[in-house]
């Protein structure tokens, strides 16, 4: 499935939702990578598309898996070289014994990104009202999940009352509108595009710090030992796209518009990932603290520990 068809309409519970996408390069040493649904991931297409992949000597190959966790796993099991996967995934990662470590930044959360979405009939009015309620996120004990239950707690709601579902990027708005759920937090372009049937009660990111690393590219410890130069390279490549992505949100729009299959009109609407060009152990503790207070981590890890440093 490319990846026009994945974001018009995806295979329920198919772990891979993308066919690879790659610039052609049969000489160069080829990386396999894997993304998820949403807007961030298009940092990739930008390198891609300006050749700063090619440039550093690289044949990217992008796959487009469910969720963090998926990608996760797929590094951990060695069918991918490096993945995007958040913050939270990769300290519980790392809590359990798995190698795995962030070598360049993603995705920075700011206030009015993480919006919770309910049906515009929906009797809910704000957090307040989410008692015993089902919220869908795409995956389980993950930072989102800590985030939501920190929101529920300081509004003076018990966060255990609430029942998280998980629920893939693409399937939110049908989850939302068949009341399998009664909130929902997509990532864009699936916040835009449920914008016409849905309302917004608040942003659960009101209760974090204003900026912190919600996702990352990390790969294996032994892939990256054993990589280290080219590892090197794919870093600054990706750093330089989210450099370029951060300050032509124009021309990035343009690549939005083609490779997720998007109204021009409705790329003007969407909020923007802000990339993160170097990864800043100050920005990944918030979340691990969170992680530990909500026992999705059993102990602290040390931010500096999820960062490789070659």
């Amino acid at each position: 499935m490319n990846r026009r068809a994945f974001v018009a309409g995806s295979t329920a519970g198919a772990l891979i939702l993308g066919a690879p996408r790659s610039a052609s390069a049969a000489d160069l040493p080829a990386v396999s990578i894997g993304t998820i649904p949403s807007e961030m991931d298009a940092i990739i297409d930008y390198g891609l598309d300006l050749g700063y992949f090619k440039s550093a000597g690289i044949d990217v190959h992008n796959t487009v898996l469910r969720s963090g966790p998926a990608v996760a796993a797929a590094l951990a099991g060695g069918s991918l070289d490096a993945g995007l996967i958040n913050t939270g995934t990769l300290a519980a990662a790392r809590s359990r014994g798995v190698p795995l470590k962030f070598f360049a930044s993603c995705a920075i959360q700011t206030p009015g990104n993480d919006l919770a979405l309910v049906r515009k009939d929906s009797p809910i009015k704000s957090v307040t009202d989410l008692g015993g309620k089902t919220v869908g996120i795409v995956a389980i004990n993950t930072v989102q999940n800590a985030v939501v239950r920190l929101w529920l707690d300081k509004a003076g709601v018990d966060s255990k009352s609430v029942k998280f579902l998980e629920v893939p990027y693409p399937q939110m708005q049908a989850a939302l509108e068949q009341g399998r759920v009664d909130v929902t937090l997509p990532a864009e372009p699936f916040l835009t595009a449920a914008r016409a049937t849905t309302r917004s009660i608040g942003d659960p990111d009101e209760a974090m710090p204003p900026r912190y690393l919600i996702f990352g590219f990390a790969a294996n410890e032994a892939w990256l030992k054993a990589n280290a130069p080219l590892a090197k390279s794919l870093a600054a490549a990706i750093s330089r796209s989210a450099a370029w992505g951060n300050g032509h949100r124009g021309e990035s729009a343009q690549t939005l518009v083609r490779t997720l299959n998007l109204d021009p009109a409705k790329v003007g609407e969407m909020l923007r990932t802000d990339y993160g060009t170097a990864i800043d152990p100050a920005q990944i503790k918030p979340v691990i603290d969170l992680m530990v207070k909500y026992g999705l981590l059993d102990k602290p890890v040390d931010a500096n520990d999820l960062i490789w440093r070659p």
